[in-house]
């Protein structure tokens, strides 16, 4: 057992030191904007397959992160680590593209201390930055020539958390959370000239190159009450408050020689750079949000939850003071799960945890006068590993969704994804006293 957590915990250590350098491979054109495209779903791979409801759903046997009052529930030392990704194809009125993007999902490891208080640590995704958005426009004055601008943008903020959860009395728990977001973005603006009568000129661009380091500390209140109606029947009311943040930002600003499709050009002095600025001290405001949810359980094999979540992304400003002219929005799910007999033994499938979900959200991005939506639905499982005992429970968690976000009118981008999770949780009793007789 022991031997086994010391190589889960090593390889934790190891993607928790490389996280920060983990790239998308896809292009998500809407994490243009703002710190990019922010990861709404701060649960495990179990909440994925609810559509991420579960603000007010405690299970003592896979973590719930997204609210920290309900660690409480994890009565046994839990450790899980997931990855996940997505395919999706971007398409506007005249074009599409297929892509596809992989990265770490959550890593975390819930410890008991007390009967009534548990705690927690981890690592997730905060935000995305991942795109490219190439544009053709005609010069006025000559309609032969043309020119071309590429938009590109990559990296992100990750957030490494640390969470504890308490009741107080009866079914009311609290819970908080320091979380150290941490990371970088870069993003690239250039554009090129492509005149028949000067071929020159179409051979080479200047881009500017903006890369921005950001740190500081957030931090978020949870709250859960659950109360039982009637024999096998249970419902809890929860939430979460993120308060708002400035983060320090540093910003370097270059401007480089570049061929047409973004690759630099040396030139006769061996580099690409044509000039370099100072590097710029600012900050960014991440405002408040809130997330609340009320779920039903019998107590045993089945839960059914709804949760709804709000971000004032109006009051949101940038390294400069801008805006990016994002909006506030809301984002609703619902979800459940079913597992049919926790305890079989004629019949591995009824011991499988099944789960689905549906979402909808108005996303902060209004562009062109048109609000972007996203929406979807989800499906997820619990594959049990192995026997599971007093002292060990090893699960395999799956994931899957599909959705479409965005519009093609209005000459904006329209995405339609397939989603997927993969993720592995082991339960263990590690303070467990034995005695030999």
């Amino acid at each position: 057992m022991y031997k086994t957590l010391r190589v889960l915990i090593g390889l934790a250590a190891l993607c928790l030191a490389h996280a920060t350098q983990a790239q998308l491979i896809g292009n998500t054109p809407y994490s243009r904007y703002g710190v990019g495209e922010i990861n709404e779903n701060y649960g495990s791979i179990r909440g994925a397959g609810m559509a991420g409801a579960g603000i007010s759903a405690g299970n003592s046997f896979q973590p719930n992160i997204a609210n920290p009052a309900l660690l409480y529930y994890n009565s046994i030392t839990n450790f899980d680590f997931s990855g996940a990704g997505q395919f999706k194809n971007v398409k506007s009125e005249q074009a599409s593209q297929l892509d596809g993007n992989a990265n770490l999902y959550s890593l975390s490891l819930a410890v008991p201390i007390s009967r009534r208080w548990s705690t927690a640590v981890g690592l997730r995704p905060f935000s995305t930055v991942n795109y490219e958005i190439n544009s053709t426009s005609e010069v006025e004055g000559n309609p032969q020539a043309s020119i071309l601008r590429r938009y590109s943008g990559e990296g992100g903020l990750s957030e490494a958390y640390f969470a504890h959860g308490i009741r107080l009395f009866g079914g009311l728990t609290i819970g908080g959370s320091a979380s150290y977001i941490f990371g970088n973005t870069i993003s690239e603006t250039g554009s090129t000239v492509q005149d028949p009568e000067q071929a020159s000129a179409s051979v080479v661009s200047v881009t500017r190159v903006d890369r921005t380091t950001y740190r500081d500390f957030i931090y978020r209140a949870g709250i859960n009450y659950r109360q039982k109606l009637k024999d096998k029947l249970h419902l809890s009311a929860g939430g979460v408050y993120a308060f708002a943040a400035d983060l320090d930002a540093e910003r370097n600003i270059s401007f480089e020689r570049r061929s047409p499709d973004g690759s630099p050009l040396q030139g006769l002095d061996g580099g690409a750079l044509v000039t370099n600025e100072d590097t710029l001290s600012s900050s960014i405001h991440l405002p408040a949000n809130w997330r609340a949810g009320i779920s039903l359980d019998n107590g045993s094999n089945l839960t059914v939850s709804a949760d709804i979540i709000a971000h004032e992304w109006s009051k949101y400003k940038g390294f400069d003071g801008s805006n990016d002219n994002l909006k506030d929005s809301y984002k609703m799910a619902l979800g459940a799960e079913y597992t049919p007999n926790a305890n079989a033994i004629d019949n591995y499938f009824k011991r499988v945890t099944y789960r689905g979900g549906l979402y909808y959200n108005d996303t902060q991005f209004r562009l062109n006068g048109e609000d972007i939506k996203d929406k979807g639905v989800t499906t997820g499982f619990t594959f049990p590993l192995g026997r599971g005992t007093m002292y060990d429970l090893y699960l395999l968690n799956v994931s899957l969704g599909y959705g479409q976000r965005g519009t093609t009118d209005s000459g904006l981008i329209q995405e339609n994804y397939f989603q997927f999770g993969l993720g592995f949780t082991v339960n263990s009793r590690w303070f467990l006293k034995r005695r030999i007789e």
